[in-house]
């Protein structure tokens, strides 16, 4: 009886490619291939005249939705979420990713791409900076694992912040194996940050569409690369691209999930200001700490506006599952 292991480098919806490349011998059948995702680690265990295949326990997975064909990558140490102003920034959507990486206890950081191009300005990356948790005082500081970088493919020193942060990553990880996933929209960009990264990557891109704003599905599946760090660090760096995603799906959102990605909510509440109401919106009810939180922010800008696209998107998404819980409740 023989057994290897090996880690699924890409996948599409009929192959997938391991690392170390499959025996000759064997064979991944269509009932098990559709239940592997890029990253899996599976166990292949051959037996006389048989054989088997085991997908080993994940970490962690990021899907798109409960369904099994909606899973796009597992057991990642870290998530960049690329985004851009062209094609159009989705927030709504952004923001579920985000939800879903920090449920899986994905650690991610947002990659705003083409900061080069005029509408990549300031106004847009207030909007993005909602994405990231406010840092109440008086608390440890919000950790380095929600982050936002700013790069560009035609400048350097940017893009020098995003390999910066790949060298950051490996060398606090404590495995000799480190997984990293871009994700998006599709026309942020991924795939070319890929290729300018690890020049053999070779991934196809395309461009967007001037008249939709909108990206073309160019990358058709997730695929994996190693990225070599130049400074003799020893560690195996996996860097993967993956399809644009222009819709993400979180059906089963609970209302404590949501919480838990505003966690400033708890710290106001403890430290500052109560709500009066338990499930208060946030919105318009009276006595709300939180809105009494942000009068207290007025003196200083910044904080302000990062608190006021935080209240913003937390309404927002607060709507998105009452109108779901509406519409399961009808049907």
């Amino acid at each position: 009886m023989a057994k290897t292991k090996h880690r699924v480098l890409s996948k599409s919806q009929n192959s997938i490619m391991l690392d170390p490349p499959l025996n000759p011998f064997c064979s991944v059948p269509v009932s098990i291939l559709s239940s592997i995702v890029l990253n899996d680690s599976i166990e292949i265990i051959l037996k006389p005249e048989k054989q088997q295949i085991n997908i080993l326990p994940r970490k962690n997975l990021l899907s798109r939705s409960e369904k099994v064909d909606k899973k796009i990558v597992a057991n990642l140490d870290h998530l960049f979420l690329v985004v851009t102003n062209f094609p159009k920034f989705n927030l709504i959507n952004s923001a579920k990713i985000a939800i879903r990486a920090q449920n899986e206890n994905i650690p991610y950081t947002v990659i705003i791409n083409k900061v080069d191009r005029s509408n990549v300005n300031e106004s847009f990356k207030k909007k993005v900076k909602a994405l990231i948790p406010f840092h109440v005082w008086g608390k440890t500081k919000v950790s380095e694992k929600f982050k936002i970088i700013e790069v560009s493919l035609h400048d350097d020193i940017l893009m020098n912040n995003l390999i910066s942060k790949i060298r950051e990553i490996a060398l606090t990880s404590e495995s000799s194996e480190v997984s990293i996933c871009l994700i998006g929209q599709s026309g942020v960009g991924k795939s070319s940050l890929i290729n300018k990264l690890i020049p053999s990557a070779k991934q196809k891109t395309g461009i967007v569409s001037a008249r939709h704003k909108k990206g073309r599905h160019t990358t058709r599946e997730s695929r994996s690369f190693e990225y070599k760090i130049c400074d003799g660090n020893e560690k195996k760096i996996f860097v993967m691209d993956t399809p644009g995603i222009d819709s993400f799906g979180l059906e089963n959102l609970k209302y404590r999930e949501l919480v838990k990605y505003f966690s400033e909510w708890e710290n106001i509440n403890q430290q500052y200001f109560f709500c009066k109401f338990k499930n208060c919106s946030h919105d318009s009810e009276p006595d709300c700490g939180i809105r009494k939180f942000l009068v207290n922010l007025r003196n200083n800008s910044e904080d302000f506006e990062h608190m006021s696209s935080r209240i913003m998107l937390w309404n927002k998404l607060m709507f998105t599952i009452n109108k779901k819980s509406v519409e399961n409740n009808r049907s």
